[in-house]
């Protein structure tokens, strides 16, 4: 879990008034990030937040029995692979989704990443557990909405996007507005984190020195992991997409991720 734990509540946050906002959820194996939007302008965020919560909530009570218009719950997989949607049928998906080493109580999905790619991905026992918590709920890869929303800002084949959040990286090339690479790694520190990204460089065939790393999620261009990328990397940025309107306090990268959940309900 991450040290940080953001949290904001805008004074116009009024849950009488649930029914005209959405709720956006990611879960994790251990915690859980919320965000309560309307009309594209972002009330309420939360993140670390007890996995326990959600099926007995105390604390969050009320943020989490109000009745939405709609949640979108992002689950993180513990295994996943893509395949193209044109080869995609339940048959063939049951077959792939053996591969993943489910187990007893592992939850199976196998969604529309995009237009072209499905994923198939296995959910925990303890994330799988949260299941059926909500109505008007609809379950997507965690990394639905981010991937939509970076593929949508005209995203070039020399952009390596990494997203990172408690210990995890998450990394994704695209050519032409195409997906053409999306993975994740668990890492330790800032030298395995530039070694995760210099191998998906080096797998895509592309020149680190030549390539622009836009960043989100818990890094500041402050940090070590920021300075130590951009030693080996032609250009590092943060990433600057915005998918709500903000408070001044919220900074844009660090809840991208969630946020962009919000495209996964239009």
């Amino acid at each position: 879990m991450s040290e940080h734990n953001y949290k904001y509540t805008d004074e116009q946050l009024n849950l009488s008034q649930a029914a005209d906002y959405n709720l956006l959820l990611q879960i994790d194996a251990h915690s859980f990030s919320y965000a309560i939007a309307h009309h594209k302008k972002l009330l309420a965020w939360a993140e670390n937040c007890p996995l326990a919560e959600l099926t007995k909530p105390q604390w969050l009570r009320e943020v989490l029995t109000a009745n939405y218009k709609k949640v979108i719950t992002g689950l993180t997989a513990g295994g996943f692979t893509l395949m193209p949607e044109s080869l995609f049928d339940d048959e063939y998906a049951a077959k792939v989704a053996r591969l993943l080493d489910v187990q007893e109580n592992d939850m199976v999905y196998a969604q529309p990443l995009d237009s072209k790619n499905t994923i198939i991905y296995k959910v925990d026992e303890a994330a799988a557990a949260t299941q059926g918590t909500f109505q008007n709920e609809t379950i997507v890869y965690r990394a639905k909405g981010w991937i939509e929303a970076i593929a949508s800002n005209y995203p070039t084949s020399t952009d390596l996007y990494l997203n990172i959040e408690n210990g995890v990286v998450e990394i994704l090339n695209f050519n032409y507005s195409g997906l053409r690479f999306y993975n994740n790694f668990a890492y330790k520190s800032h030298e395995e984190l530039a070694y995760f990204a210099a191998f998906v460089a080096d797998e895509l065939g592309l020149t680190p020195e030549k390539l622009t790393l836009v960043l989100s999620g818990d890094i500041n261009d402050s940090d070590k992991s920021f300075t130590y990328l951009a030693e080996f990397f032609g250009k590092v940025r943060i990433n600057d997409i915005k998918v709500l309107v903000l408070p001044q306090q919220v900074v844009p990268h660090k809840i991208l991720s969630l946020a962009a959940l919000s495209l996964c309900a239009l």
